[in-house]
């Protein structure tokens, strides 16, 4: 109860710090972050229109064990206009200071992208497909998928039964798990411990 409570928490301050208020909790959805057969925090997701624009939001927060105790909180918001990603803002907070970050914005006048700690980025994202829209569709058919943390379109496999495999340029890789259409379980392989989160 008190992780769920400080995660709406950090949903609501991180909605406010984005200027989208509340209005993106039309279909909310969570899941529970797994280190083993631990329960180490909760990701809460969510999308709706706000005026024209379909927004998605993702907030976590976790506490895992790596030498010491790490308190984890990660924050993503993408915003659609019909097909197109027209900005995103991504972070990642341990232990309150800043590991990642990264954002992006389509102007009038051209594009501003930024990857922590010193990315530009002026590549137009093109996809329409992007890890928020994974959390609400499968991604049948998708070869490539927009990745808002790093502001690039990374290599999608579809590995058979509902399952994908996504490689980000840094040898990173989630697997994703359907159901009927519906994403049940992604898997965070990562070098000290895996991550798993799993549908409420």
């Amino acid at each position: 109860m008190a992780l769920q409570s400080a995660l709406l928490r950090y949903t609501f301050s991180v909605s406010l710090a984005l200027g989208t208020c509340c209005a993106a909790e039309a279909q909310p959805s969570i899941f529970t972050i797994h280190v083993n057969d631990d329960v180490v925090g909760q990701v809460r997701v969510s999308r709706g229109m706000v005026g024209t624009r379909m927004i998605y939001s993702m907030v976590s927060l976790s506490e895992v064990m790596v030498v010491w105790p790490q308190v984890i909180r990660t924050s993503m918001i993408t915003e659609y206009a019909g097909e197109r990603i027209t900005a995103c803002k991504s972070s990642v907070h341990v232990n309150g200071s800043v590991r990642d970050s990264s954002h992006m914005r389509v102007h009038p006048t051209g594009l501003e992208g930024f990857v922590h700690p010193k990315r530009t980025v002026t590549k137009p994202c093109t996809n329409s497909w992007s890890t928020a829209r994974m959390y609400y569709e499968e991604p049948i058919g998708q070869s490539r998928i927009y990745v808002e943390s790093v502001l690039d379109d990374c290599v999608l496999e579809a590995l058979g039964g509902g399952r994908y495999k996504l490689t980000m340029p840094d040898k990173k890789v989630n697997f994703y798990t359907y159901h009927a259409g519906v994403l049940q379980e992604i898997l965070v392989d990562r070098t000290f411990f895996d991550l798993v989160f799993k549908r409420v």
